[in-house]
């Protein structure tokens, strides 16, 4: 049995060894779009161990060095050896460097290696290689950082090709140190490649330290380029000091370029120092420039630069005392919460916008500074701190009437249904007017905003009987919001109450009713009401409850209101608002109302469109002879869309 297994195994290697040799075999001569050589071979090196790669690069090998190999495979090959390849494949490759095809296969081979040979394979290559071959190659010794390739290099920034120029002004500063730093810093270049030279002196300067990058750096500045930023950045990392020297400079100076770009700067160098100093420039600067620093100092969050910036809360020029007050609230904690609130209304945006731990228990304790209680109001509302609802029904009973009244608008905001009861109960013991209307006015957002409505409208509505006019209206107001039984008794009441002011209120309550509860009063009004003005309101206000959003009304139901609503309509804008109800129904009602206002031409164009739409619905279910009136009628329309839906209709219901 073992002897049988090994005569197995033998022969599967043997057929094996064949396979391996037929695959590249057939790589050697493989072209682009003829046959699948290339993924058979990439499959074969997937599925190889690692241990048996070098049997796979000998193989690799030879095809590259073949002179009658195709240009195609070499190029696979090449494209395999970047996984596998070792110091045993670089002369073979380097000999494909010169060749203005495969050159770049074969330098992706050397540059994924490690190896001080394939540097030096690429060196040994660029002298003799054609311009258009040597870019790539400088590009690879750059990518490589190879310090041996500075002299060669440094011998092509003088080019006459720019092209190649160009590429070794790059690859020196990519490569950097002092000898590639000493070649760029006399670099005198064409006018073409200044741009390229810049790049190329802060790309080395990033590699030095101390005097010899600052000396670059300087090189930089003294252009005219937008590079300058880069050298003040990179400055920054080296001599600290000049760097924000030169910067206070820019930005008192006139280069509106180099001004910008140091802002930009300030908003993101990590400088302790450099927040300090451009935080005392401030105040040398004009308003303008004053402005636009700020504006940085607070991008940037420093709190070093809090004490600065917060002088200028007290400036008179609204830009620069805008930009404080954004940028305090930035960088500031509970120290800038009592900076701000002492600015007045300007700060609310900036107090609600920051995260310090220890905001909200500040502004809290502010609500006891008499000078500070109503900003901070604004401000814990703007945050939706609910935490503050306890001190704020402290205020309900302060000297001051105005802060009275942000307790109010600050509760209105904050508070939640298990606060209606002590809101409502201080609201209506109000005995001035005019405050009393705030109050209520605070009690209904409450109730508006409530998860259950109708128990807040309930201990609201205890007080109808005992309390003004004007919180009686408000109350019906509130009414049509809520929806409530209870809510619609209140409505009924006051409709009944032989006071002109409170029926009034109680007719426009009705008419905005949130539900279909209010329908049937709704109706007896559009019906007998004695004023035509409120049987318009209520009839709009039924046809509305008709067209609703809801599951509570099927389509029967909404049909049959459309229908009733139809009977009491007379005036074009009524029956356009029927026209909008009837998508809501759909139905043998609703067919009936639109085919009779199709014969109405100051209806006819609303009609149409909810026409063809309804004949559609209804081609199947009928009553057919009533569709096809409908669908004839629209026929004539001159509206060639809702023609051909009425033709398709026809020709359906044909069938």
């Amino acid at each position: 049995m073992m002897k049988k297994m090994a005569t197995i195994l033998t022969v599967v290697c043997l057929a094996a060894g064949m396979s391996l040799g037929d695959v590249w075999q057939d790589l050697a001569k493989y072209k682009y779009g003829e046959g699948n050589a290339a993924d058979e071979a990439q499959k074969l090196l997937q599925k190889t161990p690692v241990a048996q790669h070098g049997a796979i690069q000998d193989s690799l090998i030879a095809i590259v060095s073949a002179k009658d190999a195709t240009q195609d495979g070499k190029a696979c090959a090449c494209r395999m050896l970047q996984q596998i390849g070792t110091e045993k494949c670089i002369p073979a490759v380097a000999g494909l460097l010169n060749d203005e095809t495969l050159s770049h296969y074969a330098r992706l081979v050397l540059e994924r290696m490690g190896s001080p040979k394939a540097d030096g394979a690429m060196r040994a290559a660029l002298d003799n290689a054609p311009d258009k071959v040597k870019i790539g190659i400088i590009g690879s010794l750059g990518e490589r950082r190879d310090l041996n390739a500075v002299n060669p290099i440094a011998k092509l920034v003088v080019h006459s090709d720019p092209a190649v120029a160009s590429a070794a002004i790059s690859a020196l500063g990519r490569i950097g140190g002092d000898p590639a730093a000493g070649c760029l810093s006399k670099l005198k270049p064409v006018e073409s490649l200044k741009p390229v030279h810049m790049t190329a002196l802060l790309d080395c300067a990033r590699s030095l330290k101390g005097p010899g990058a600052v000396a670059l750096y300087d090189l930089v500045l003294a252009g005219k380029t937008a590079h300058r930023i880069g050298a003040l950045s990179g400055m920054l990392g080296v001599d600290e000091k000049k760097a924000v020297s030169l910067m206070i400079g820019f930005v008192k100076g006139d280069d509106a370029l180099m001004s910008g770009g140091v802002l930009t700067l300030v908003c993101g160098e990590r400088s302790e120092y450099l927040t300090k100093a451009m935080a005392e420039a401030i105040g040398a600067l004009p308003d303008e420039k004053k402005t636009a620093l700020i504006t940085a100092l607070g991008a940037r969050g420093d709190k070093a630069a809090l004490g600065s910036v917060a002088k200028c809360l007290a400036s008179t020029n609204d830009r620069v005392r805008d930009a404080a007050v954004k940028a305090v609230g930035k960088m500031g904690d509970k120290e800038a919460v009592t900076l701000l609130l002492g600015t007045g209304g300007g700060a609310t945006e900036a107090l609600a916008g920051m995260t310090g731990s220890d905001v909200n228990d500040t502004l809290i304790n502010a609500l006891k500074d008499n000078k500070l209680k109503a900003p901070a109001i604004r401000a814990l509302v703007a945050r939706g701190c609910a935490a503050a609802v306890p001190s704020l029904f402290k205020l309900l009973n302060d000297s001051d009437a105005e802060v009275r009244k942000a307790a109010w608008n600050g509760l209105g905001s904050l508070a939640a249904d298990n606060d209606i009861v002590p809101m409502a109960k201080a609201a209506f013991a109000i005995k001035d007017a005019a405050e009393m209307s705030g109050a209520v006015a605070a009690v209904r957002k409450v109730c508006v905003q409530a998860r259950d409505r109708a128990k807040c409208f309930d201990v609201i509505a205890s007080y109808y009987g005992s309390t003004t006019d004007a919180a009686k209206s408000a109350i019906i107001d509130l009414a049509s919001v809520v929806g409530s039984a209870s809510a619609l008794d209140i409505v009924k009441k006051a409709m009944g109450s032989g006071n002109k002011e409170l029926h009034d209120s109680a007719v426009r309550s009705l008419a905005a009713w949130g539900n279909e509860s209010a329908a049937g009063e709704l109706l007896k009004l559009a019906k007998a009401a004695p004023q035509e003005v409120e049987r318009i309101l209520a009839l709009r206000g039924y046809i509305r409850i008709a067209s609703m959003d809801n599951d509570r009304l099927n389509s029967d139901q909404r049909g049959e209101m459309c229908k009733k609503a139809a009977e009491l309509a007379t005036r074009v804008e009524e029956k356009k608002l029927i026209i909008g109800a009837l998508h809501k129904a759909r139905n043998a009602a609703a067919l009936t109302i639109v085919n009779r206002y199709l014969d109405d031409p100051a209806l006819r164009d609303e009609a149409e469109q909810f026409a063809a739409v309804i004949v559609e619905h209804l081609r199947k279910e009928g009553p057919v002879a009533e569709v096809k009136e409908v669908a004839n009628k629209l026929l004539t329309s001159k509206n060639e869309s809702i023609v051909e839906r009425a033709k398709k209709t026809l020709a359906d219901m044909g069938k």
